[in-house]
């Protein structure tokens, strides 16, 4: 099977390895099939430049050598891990902003090449560009498959280039009983690795959580002593709450200083960063699964 496809006008396909993503590029209000593939195939060369850089990846981010020759991608995701990393007190390594990095890197790919609208979805962490007066909407649904109950309108100016998620159920590995975290921001590597501090933030001990060390998960994991989520059963009102607190204060430490509004479950809480915060709006729905619209 090739590893790009067409599957529509407005939509093409990477699957290859390990990577699924998606690419939808615009250009004067029509679909760009060419552009948008001409960017898919510069994400199996990011693809193969990160397979070179695994070691490095697996560091602590605030730790890293700084002599050499990196690519881009590796560049973008660990200076992205390195600010979350400063502004949150956790420990990360550039994987955790990766998949944000390689969205941002085809998006800005098919922009060069003359879009006006680009939305570059790679396993939930996705890379935006638009151009003024240009609207997008990123929407999560209230169950799989079911009606948009929280949606964020983006317009070009908003100076949103990224949303990520992250939870225990995803790829990553999480000590979190968040199933999902949504973030948005500059980019989507930034937005990429505060999703998964965020996730893990949202951390509560209780019979009803089971967790194990990562390498009994993954040997080669980039975080191997770190108790991770397997099980979560249905936790209590207190549990839930305790659980979105730590996120909640986590939040306001990345944001520097936010509001908060608690609605009613599964839109369990809602922060709005200041204008000067890298994270423009950073929002936490634990239960749903994310859908780009």
């Amino acid at each position: 099977m090739e590893p790009i496809r067409v599957l529509r006008p407005d939509l093409v396909v990477v699957d290859w390895g390990p990577m699924t993503l998606s690419v939808r590029a615009w250009a004067g209000g029509k679909p760009r099939p060419v552009m948008a593939a001409k960017a898919a195939s510069h994400a199996l060369q990011l693809l193969a430049q990160l397979a070179d850089f695994q070691h490095y990846l697996k560091m602590n981010a605030l730790d890293l050598p700084q002599r050499g020759r990196r690519p881009a991608v590796v560049v973008h995701a660990a200076e992205a891990c390195q600010r979350v990393a400063a502004a949150s007190g956790v420990r990360l390594t550039p994987l955790a902003a990766v998949a944000g990095a390689v969205a941002d890197q085809v998006a800005q790919a098919a922009w060069d090449l003359g879009a006006d609208k680009v939305v570059v979805n790679n396993g939930g962490d996705v890379g935006l560009r638009l151009a003024p007066g240009r609207r997008l909407r990123v929407g999560l649904p209230l169950f799989p498959g079911g009606p948009l109950g929280h949606q964020l309108n983006l317009r070009g100016g908003d100076d949103v280039g990224g949303v990520a998620t992250s939870g225990w159920p995803g790829r990553s590995f999480s000590p979190g009983v968040a199933e999902q975290v949504a973030v948005w921001g500059a980019d989507g590597a930034l937005a990429d690795a505060a999703a998964t501090v965020l996730a893990g933030a949202c951390r509560v001990d209780s019979p009803r959580v089971r967790r194990v060390p990562a390498r009994e998960l993954d040997p080669a994991s980039d975080v191997p002593e770190l108790l991770v989520t397997t099980h979560v059963d249905t936790l209590s009102d207190d549990e839930a709450a305790l659980a979105l607190a730590g996120g909640e204060a986590l939040a306001r430490r990345l944001s520097r200083g936010a509001s908060c509004s608690s609605p009613a479950r599964p839109a369990a809480a809602c922060w709005r960063a200041r204008a000067d915060s890298p994270f423009s709006t950073a929002s936490l729905f634990p239960w749903t699964p994310a859908a780009i619209c």
